[in-house]
């Protein structure tokens, strides 16, 4: 398997993920708005809980749009130019590794292997990205003789 699809496979797994918090979100609006609500104090101004918990699932939506955004973006870069692609690949991979360990200390079910299986994807685009690179740089060289 090339590691474009692979990093796209990952792109759109980040994207139902995405998809699965904003649902969560508006279920939990739904039943925060009977709650009374509990007040934060912050300067002159109080905030709500359901006002920081949808903050932070907003916050929470965007960084996993961004990582789809990046998985598709690396999967251009490893069939144009995978040279380009260098440790950010590596970083987005432990990113999502730190996206395991969130899941299996604060999740379960469905969303533990859906990210394991995120990273799983990005990792092996990665190591095939690397090892394709370094067949193309040896190929590359010249011969001395």
């Amino acid at each position: 398997m090339k590691a474009t699809v692979i990093y796209r496979i990952a792109s759109a797994l980040l994207m139902v993920v995405a998809a699965g918090n904003t649902y969560s979100l508006l279920k939990f609006w739904r039943v925060a708005r009977s709650m009374a609500p509990l007040y934060f104090p912050l300067g002159h101004t109080g905030i709500t809980y359901t006002q920081v918990v949808a903050g932070y699932e907003l916050f929470c939506s965007s960084c996993v749009l961004f990582g789809a955004y990046l998985a598709w973006h690396l999967s251009s870069l490893a069939e144009t130019s995978p040279k380009a692609i260098g440790a950010l690949g590596w970083v987005l991979f432990v990113y999502q590794l730190g996206g395991v360990y969130t899941s299996f200390m604060f999740l379960s079910g469905l969303v533990r292997i859906v990210v394991v299986a995120i990273a799983i994807c990005i990792g092996w685009a990665n190591w095939l990205v690397a090892t394709r690179g370094q067949g193309q740089l040896k190929r590359s060289e010249p011969l001395l003789g």
